[in-house]
């Protein structure tokens, strides 16, 4: 009931009545935005079904790269291979309804820097994602960029848990290419890749060039 109940929270916070959109808005010409947000999580605690909204580039929709280290745990029991506990979503947030349309980003899980223990006391799993990532999947215009709590438990975030945002280019105005028929609001898991365990099947794609002969 926990669980359903910050399901519902999260679909009524993106799916309510609204009567605008960011149609209006001049936005910048494509072209190079540098811009780095960091945000330290520790302190924050993140009850189920809670949202933190993280970046908002509206009416932009932008490129980049993604990072968060965070509490995590094996994508499986006894999976060398961790994912966060607090699940990364990005896509559009639009003030109607019908151009909203937000998916979980796919991260890759970096084992290197990564300390990870099932004692639950000092986990720091360090995941990167590419913004958008076309041929591993999420939302193909980014505006926006949330983490929210998917699990029935709280999620406490200590010293050491961050998210960095680097944006470097403007892709586009959602003006001119918005989501329609929503809103779509992917409620799931992220995916996770590693490129560093001996399981070739959670790779992803684009990075044949770093395989070794």
């Amino acid at each position: 009931m926990i669980a359903g109940t910050a399901l519902l929270t999260i679909a009524l916070a993106f799916g309510g009545t609204v009567y605008a959109s960011h149609s209006f808005e001049a936005g910048v010409a494509t072209g190079t935005i540098p811009d780095n947000t960091h945000i330290r999580l520790d302190g924050m605690t993140l009850s189920p079904g809670g949202i933190f909204p993280l970046y908002d580039a509206s009416p932009n929709y932008v490129s980049g790269h993604f990072l968060l280290t965070s509490p995590c745990e094996p994508v499986s029991k006894g999976d060398d291979t961790y994912q966060p506990l607090v699940s990364a979503i990005a896509g559009h947030i639009d003030e109607y309804a019908a151009g909203t349309h937000m998916e979980p980003i796919p991260l890759f899980y970096i084992n290197t820097v990564s300390s990870p223990t099932l004692a639950g006391t000092d986990e720091q799993c360090v995941f990167h994602a590419h913004i958008p990532d076309p041929l591993n999947g999420g939302s193909p215009r980014v505006t926006d960029i949330d983490l929210v709590n998917l699990t029935d438990k709280k999620i406490k975030f200590k010293p050491g848990h961050i998210v960095d945002i680097n944006i470097q280019r403007v892709l586009g105005s959602i003006a001119d290419d918005p989501y329609t028929g929503g809103p779509f609001v992917d409620l799931s898991r992220n995916v996770i890749y590693d490129l560093n365990d001996d399981d070739e099947t959670n790779n992803g794609l684009g990075h044949s060039s770093q395989i070794e002969e």
